[in-house]
């Protein structure tokens, strides 16, 4: 029987209220990423059947039935998805609960082994019941020392993340960043070279330890997970040296942290910490001590954990992120300053990610040369860096304007910034070159034949990206390619690791050999066999080129022996490589993102990091107009302990940077035994549940990372 006109009128309105209200949710944040793509192709396929009326007349023909038992039927389909998708969101907020419970977990094994280490713990604050006019109240009590240290050698550090001298240098020139300029003139400065790759967590990892990451063993946002081929995020509890923050607090001096990358979850100091990231939310415990958090919120009023980029990887969303990327700052000082108002503290510091955050999605507004750069939108957005600059510098000079005689400030970013235009899928050049092996079954060849069609997480992506979607970039660019990605794509389920000598993970350029011992099907035996497969790789990797302009695409390889060193090698890539110029970048986040090997990005990003941070010093403790040379990043930590009179660790790698102190420079001395420091045990995901990994994997690929 024919369907009526109004019926089919009313399932598409009903379907379209469907997609618009999921639409919304995902770009909110509302809806659990891992049910985003369910939702959103159900709702699309619901609107696609009743555009063409084959659901309502499915419904009718299965059901014999007319029209109004038929709307009725679609009106109920329609309740029963959004009740499911309402039990959806609701998961999410159980989720926090677990996920603060295993944050509780992995701070008492911390404290146990610190313990059982021999060294000192600091003791978690309580909280303390009085009566006030006959009323029961709760108060937060903040552990002080006896006194506050009245040694000279205070240190303020401010991170810029992702600042480059590349940008500084001629902006200042031109007169506008004048605070920098003076920082740069009455001050030293030089590059500061990052680790290899330049990616955060080893970056201000290695900054906070002094050490390589071959003994903090943090070499990227991820790690394998021991016993598979999985790959889950990594946090403060996965490395294995000491950091500033500890080894200043053993030294009974204060110490007043603000969003610190890699210090999630927050551990007990002397002081205060607010974790930066891989902090999921700030539902999470992101504070120490735990009270803190609502301290912040009653002073300043609100707090925001990170501007969320997503938006801007789509055009139309660019003015929304400046917006919400300005507000950040904003809150973030004046939360910098009531902490800093409330504690004698002897070492400060507070990370800015915007430096960061604004070149990896505007850079190709900024940069003429760029592939995806639009005059048209120049004109709007062309100067969005530089102003994002300004602004920074502003706020630098109200921070200068506070020093006393007694601070040294220093500013560091943990590595550069720069163009980036095109990808390489490390995973199916491996798979060209024979290195890597698909699985015969069926469902494997299969979902590989698919592949080689272009069935791949990127160009999902794009399209997505075409319907103003961006938020979506999280679940189906980065990540484990757990669920839906494993089911629908090509993945290392279909690896057939019985024959397959190498596989890669992680940014830039990160290639692991299938070790016979180390990895649960490695086929390399070690030895002579290890290392002429890598070198056969390292080889075949040097010829790699640009299929469109031919140029050489790598421009240095590595052996992981010849940049690393420390009793945590074995964790580390067997190979990595620096694209050429780092306008290429390695994709190894999921393991099969395109169906390409070197890809031009569409859309997105179009900025990344580059090997040169920066480095500034300036106070009492700097000799002024020192240029300072081959500065690494493992070297600010054994300089800031320096100009704060605490004895360096041996297992330190960095070197003071001598060369910034005045001839006449004195530190002050120790007002604590200094604690010999003895690695800890392995802790591979200590503390840190299913639920957990899988927060911090949403935070990270919200943010164009991997998690």
């Amino acid at each position: 029987m024919p369907i009526p006109i109004e019926q089919r009128i009313i399932a598409i309105i009903f379907s379209i209220f469907l997609l618009l209200v999921i639409v919304q949710l995902i770009r909110k944040h509302k809806l659990r990423e891992e049910y985003s793509l369910v939702w959103l192709a159900a709702s699309l396929s619901i609107l696609f059947l009743s555009v063409f009326g084959g659901l309502t007349k499915f419904l009718a023909s299965l059901f014999a039935v007319s029209y109004a038992p038929t709307l009725i039927l679609v009106s109920g389909l329609l309740f029963a998805l959004v009740l499911l998708l309402s039990q959806s969101v609701a998961l999410s907020t159980q989720s926090n609960h677990v996920r603060d419970l295993a944050q509780s977990i992995a701070l008492l094994e911390w404290q146990l082994r610190q313990l059982a280490k021999g060294g000192p713990t600091i003791s978690q604050p309580e909280p303390e019941t009085s009566s006030e006019d006959g009323r029961s109240v709760t108060k937060q009590h903040y552990a002080m020392p006896a006194a506050a240290s009245t040694q000279a050698g205070k240190v303020l550090v401010i991170g810029l993340d992702g600042a480059t001298f590349d940008l500084i240098k001629p902006w200042a020139a031109d007169g506008y960043l004048p605070t920098l300029d003076r920082l740069m003139r009455e001050g030293a400065h030089g590059t500061l070279r990052s680790t290899i790759p330049p990616m955060t967590a080893p970056a201000w990892t290695s900054f906070a330890t002094g050490t390589n990451p071959a003994k903090h063993r943090l070499y990227d946002w991820i790690a394998r997970e021991p016993g598979s081929y999985r790959f889950s995020p990594v946090t403060a509890v996965n490395g294995t040296a000491p950091t500033i923050y500890t080894l200043l607090s053993r030294a009974n001096r204060r110490i007043c942290t603000l969003n610190v990358p890699m210090t999630y979850p927050p551990v007990p100091v002397n002081g205060v910490m607010v974790s930066g990231l891989p902090a999921p939310s700030t539902q999470s415990t992101i504070t120490y001590p735990v009270g803190l958090y609502q301290d912040i919120l009653q002073a300043v009023g609100d707090y925001i954990l990170y501007p969320d980029p997503g938006p801007a990887y789509s055009e139309a969303g660019v003015a929304s992120f400046l917006e919400r990327l300005y507000r950040c700052t904003e809150i973030r000082t004046r939360t910098f300053n009531y902490l800093q108002s409330r504690e004698a503290w002897d070492f400060a510091m507070i990370v800015f990610n915007g430096t960061d955050t604004i070149c990896h999605a505007l850079w190709k507004y900024t940069d003429p040369e760029h592939p995806l750069h639009d005059p048209a939108r120049h004109a709007k957005f062309g100067s969005a860096i530089r102003d994002y600059y300004q602004y920074m510098d502003k706020h630098l000079a109200r921070i200068l304007d506070t020093l006393d005689e007694n601070t040294t400030l220093i500013i560091m970013s943990d590595h550069g910034s720069g163009p980036f235009h095109k990808f390489i899928h490390v995973n199916n050049w491996l798979i060209q070159e024979g290195f890597m092996q698909v699985r015969s079954r069926l469902s494997s060849r299969l979902k590989q034949g698919l592949f080689r069609l272009g069935f791949a997480p990127m160009n999902v992506y794009n399209a997505l990206m075409r319907l103003g979607l961006g938020a979506l970039k999280r679940e189906v660019v980065r990540g484990q390619g757990q669920g839906l990605l494993k089911a629908l794509f090509l993945s290392f389920e279909d690896v057939d690791w019985h024959r397959t000598l190498a596989y890669s993970l992680g940014n830039v350029g990160q290639i692991y050999l299938n070790v016979a011992g180390r990895e649960p099907i490695g086929c390399v035996q070690p030895g002579a066999e290890y290392q002429a497969a890598r070198d056969h790789i390292i080889a075949r990797l040097k010829e790699l080129r640009d299929p469109q302009t031919g140029e050489q695409v790598v421009e240095a390889v590595y052996r992981r022996e010849e940049i690393y060193s420390g009793d945590q090698l074995e964790h580390a890539p067997d190979i990595l490589f620096i694209p050429r110029r780092m306008e290429y970048f390695g994709f190894g986040e999921y393991e099969f993102g395109s169906h390409k090997v070197v890809e031009a990005m569409e859309r997105g990003i179009s900025g990344t990091h580059r090997l040169n941070g920066v480095f500034m010093a300036y106070g009492p403790a700097v000799q002024p107009g020192v240029v300072v040379e081959d500065a690494h990043i493992v070297d600010l930590a054994p300089t800031i302990l320096h100009i704060m009179g605490v004895p360096i660790p041996e297992h330190m790698d960095g070197r003071v940077l001598h060369e910034i102190l005045p001839e006449a420079f004195q530190p002050g001395q120790p007002t604590a035994a200094h604690h010999e420091w003895h690695s800890p045990a392995s802790n591979d995901g200590e503390g840190l549940t299913q639920e957990e990994q899988q927060a911090l994997t949403d935070r990270l690929r919200s943010l164009g990372y991997v998690g």
